[in-house]
Order: structure tokens, then C-alpha cells, then sequence
């Protein structure tokens, strides 16, 4: 298993209009945004603009959507609208969808092909974090971890030596998790976005 930490500060953030974005993980690691060649990708980003703001395009891949500061009504055209508050709500819908958003935001990303599967899901309460159940649509168990720290402080303890702290805006990650790995998980005041992801081929 390999436990990757990284800090908000060594994350490269790009701007666009409304806006700016940071791209905590990308995979594989030679794969490219732009170029729409990964398997999966979490990256948070904060728009600044009063205007409506479209989403990129993303055809061929699912997102998973959730506020970390403020709040944004998000139009799927012609499917639905959602009214999403942080840590509440959590969108998933097809990135090929003409999708846009109304509000000053932070959020958080999960960006999935359509040969990985995940779940997203909100982490408030110290203790034991066990790995979900094998994958169904490949029977495979996830094999990715990730924690994003959006309010407050975390410490991971895997055993009596492994102890692990981020705080918000970090992200750990854990590659290639045995089904047997329990994380003792201590939050203070803290908010964690949780992800597993399969990546099925």
C-alpha cells in the first residue's frame, strides 16, 4: 500500500474566468486534463463570479460534485436543477451534460471514465474508517483511497507507527488498500471529504 500526502501549498492551481482551480490528483500521472486521457482526477475550485458560469465539458466521464464554502444552485439543462449547500448535497451527473452554476463557491471535485466506479461520501466523527465492499461492477475491491480536508484538522493512524495529519485543504491518499485496512481517523472541528474509486481496466 502507498500513502501519499499532499499539501495545499504544493498544489499547482490554474485560473479561468470566474475563477481559479487546483488539481490535487490526476491518474495515471503522465495523463493530461486538457487532453482528457485519465482515469480519474479530485481537484477543488472557487469560483468568483455573480454571473452563471458553465462547466466544462466532460463527455465520457462522471462527476461527483460537492460545496466546501457557499452556495450554488447547478443547472443540468433539460435534466434538473440542484440547490447544493457545503457538505450536504452531493451531485453526480454525466460530465457530457450542458451543465452550469450560479454562485460564489469553493468546491470539490471527483472526476471518474467510465472505466473507474466510485462513491463520495462526508467524514465528521472520529473513528474507525473500514473499506467498502468489492466493486459491482467489476467485482474488484477499490483500490483508492482519498481523504480531502475541507474544515479543521485529521490524524490517520494505520498502526502504532503509521500516523499521518493533514489539515483543511490537504488530501491523503492510499493506493492499492487491502480489504482488511482499518484507519483509526481523529478529527478536530473537521469536515473530510471521503472517495473510492475502482478502476475497473
Amino acid at each position: 500500500m502507498n500513502i501519499t500526502v499532499i499539501k495545499e501549498d504544493a498544489v499547482t492551481t490554474s485560473r479561468w474566468a470566474g475563477g481559479e482551480s487546483k488539481q490535487y490528483f490526476i491518474y495515471p500521472l503522465d495523463s493530461d486534463y486538457v487532453s482528457r486521457n485519465f482515469m480519474f482526477r479530485l481537484s477543488m475550485a472557487t469560483s468568483n463570479s455573480d454571473g452563471e458560469a458553465k462547466y466544462s465539458n466532460l463527455e465520457n466521464f462522471t462527476r461527483y460534485l460537492i460545496m466546501l464554502e457557499g452556495k450554488s444552485r447547478v443547472f443540468h439543462k433539460n435534466r434538473y436543477n440542484i440547490d447544493m449547500e457545503p457538505y450536504k448535497e452531493i451531485d453526480v451527473f454525466d460530465g457530457g451534460w450542458e451543465s452550469s452554476a450560479i454562485g460564489k463557491v469553493t468546491d470539490f471535485n471527483m472526476m471518474l471514465s467510465k472505466n473507474c466506479e466510485g462513491m463520495m461520501s462526508v467524514v465528521d466523527k472520529s473513528g474507525i474508517i473500514t473499506i467498502n465492499d468489492l466493486c459491482e461492477t467489476c467485482n474488484k475491491k477499490y483500490n483508492w483511497l482519498a481523504f480531502f480536508c475541507g474544515l479543521g484538522y485529521a490524524s490517520f493512524k494505520i498502526s502504532d507507527n503509521e500516523i499521518f495529519n493533514i489539515s483543511k485543504g490537504d488530501l491523503i491518499l492510499f493506493e492499492e488498500i487491502s480489504s482488511e485496512l482499518k484507519i483509526n481517523v481523529s478529527l478536530e472541528n473537521s469536515k473530510l471529504i471521503r472517495m473510492d474509486i475502482c478502476c475497473c481496466k
